[in-house]
């Protein structure tokens, strides 16, 4: 009865059976998109988070790679045991080297000897606790050098200078300044 009466009533209005029955699949397919774009919101958010989940893990895979890498560098550095077996002369005779500086100085004969050059004496400066002065056999200045950039990226700006001097004719009186990065001077 409540039905029909419901049905009296918009008849009463002017509606017509067609109308009512147009306006009730309207209203379904209304609730069908909304429950297509719930769902397809839905998967996207899935997607998403699958996404993030995805690029978190592999950047904790690669961060933990690298430091794997680290350690055995570490471990083959150690193992390797790197001597200073050149002359080191301190100038302030403070008769105590650090590890840091012996280290450096090892790196730095095994660097050169794999370009060619042999390390004949590094002296300490007075009042310079970062840089070092390497004279290299054969030559007639020595290199400044500083111990906090690279041992790779010192010798190979040093030997770029010493090649671009031989190319060029020139010769120093003094040094070679190679303790900024991509640059060097002579005197």
């Amino acid at each position: 009865m409540r039905g029909q009466s419901k049905s009296s009533e918009q008849m009463r209005r002017g509606r017509t059976i067609v109308a009512e029955r147009e306006r009730a699949e309207s209203e379904s397919e209304r609730m069908q998109a909304r429950r297509q774009a719930h769902r397809k919101k839905k998967r996207s958010m899935l997607v998403g988070v699958l996404f993030l989940v995805v690029i978190g893990l592999s950047a904790y895979l690669g961060f933990r790679e690298l430091e794997n890498r680290r350690e055995e560098t570490l471990e083959q550095a150690k193992a390797e045991k790197l001597e200073v077996t050149v002359p080191v002369i301190d100038e302030d005779q403070r008769g105590q080297i650090s590890e840091r500086v012996r280290a450096y100085i090892a790196e730095l004969e095994r660097e050169f000897a794999r370009k060619g050059y042999t390390v004949e004496r590094v002296t300490l400066p007075t009042g310079m606790i970062r840089a070092i002065y390497v004279d290299l056999e054969g030559g007639d200045v020595f290199l400044k050098m500083n111990i906090d950039r690279s041992v790779e990226v010192s010798v190979e700006d040093a030997e770029k200078m010493l090649k671009y001097l031989d190319e060029h004719d020139l010769h120093p009186a003094e040094y070679i300044d190679v303790r900024l990065e991509g640059k060097a001077y002579y005197k």
